[in-house]
């Protein structure tokens, strides 16, 4: 790789990134961005008409106090994500896949709350054959993981959301999982089309993947929702919860 002596806010549409390394945050501002074979900053993504596919690299979001990659038009493939708040945060149209989510950082003395993935509403994410952990130790004010992977109704209703094939690691947040249905949400009453299939529940230290439980939250009654073949590390069947 060589140093990457481009522009940190990307305007020019398909820009490609190849075999570099990227020291400053980058901001894309457009659309058909290409990153491959790089390590990387945190990466910023949002608004209308922008997009990122980022492969076969490495992005640290380092001490920055929000997501290492965030928010909407992402791809994610064969990528490790590690620093920031949270690894990857992102709605909508959204795919990360065969890529490893881990290592988050907490400002010392705050209440932060982390996590792996993380979503606040939205729509067309799918998560597959990843491996994702929030595996931050609490503090005492407060601060520590949400947990590994976690979708809240709290901005947009929840809607084609699919988690296929991944690995959730043990984390010492409360619940390794959690898939949306929270009532006492503005939008939290009724995720649909979100389908939890052929996943992995690392047991961990306590043998429940985190202080709470292995997974929360999922709305057996909700339309288009599947729960199938999810079983813990030891292939025991995890049922929905």
């Amino acid at each position: 790789m060589t140093p990457y002596d481009g522009p940190c806010e990307i305007t020019q549409p398909n820009t490609i990134i190849d075999a570099k390394t990227v020291s400053c945050p980058l901001v894309i501002r457009t659309t058909g961005v290409v990153i491959s074979r790089s390590k990387t900053s945190r990466i910023d993504v949002d608004g209308r008409g922008v997009s990122l596919t980022i492969e076969d690299s490495e992005v640290d979001g380092g001490k920055w106090q929000g997501p290492a990659i965030g928010f909407s038009n992402v791809t994610v493939r064969r990528s490790e994500v590690r620093g920031g708040q949270t690894s990857i945060q992102c709605t909508p149209e959204c795919l990360v896949e065969d890529s490893w989510l881990h290592g988050q950082y907490m400002q010392p003395g705050k209440p932060q709350h982390l996590g792996g993935f993380l979503s606040n509403g939205g729509h067309d994410v799918t998560l597959r054959h990843n491996t994702i952990v929030c595996d931050v130790p609490d503090n005492d004010v407060g601060g520590g993981c949400s947990g590994s992977a976690q979708i809240y109704a709290d901005f947009s209703a929840l809607t084609r959301f699919r988690f296929e094939r991944n690995f959730f690691r043990a984390t010492p947040g409360g619940f390794c999982t959690s898939f949306g249905l929270n009532p006492g949400k503005s939008f939290g009453d009724n995720p649909t089309y979100v389908v939890v299939a052929d996943n992995v529940w690392e047991r961990g230290p306590n043998g429940n993947c985190a202080v709470y439980g292995p997974t929360t939250s999922f709305h057996t009654g909700g339309e288009g929702n599947t729960w199938r073949g999810n079983v813990w590390d030891d292939g025991t069947p995890l049922e929905a919860r």
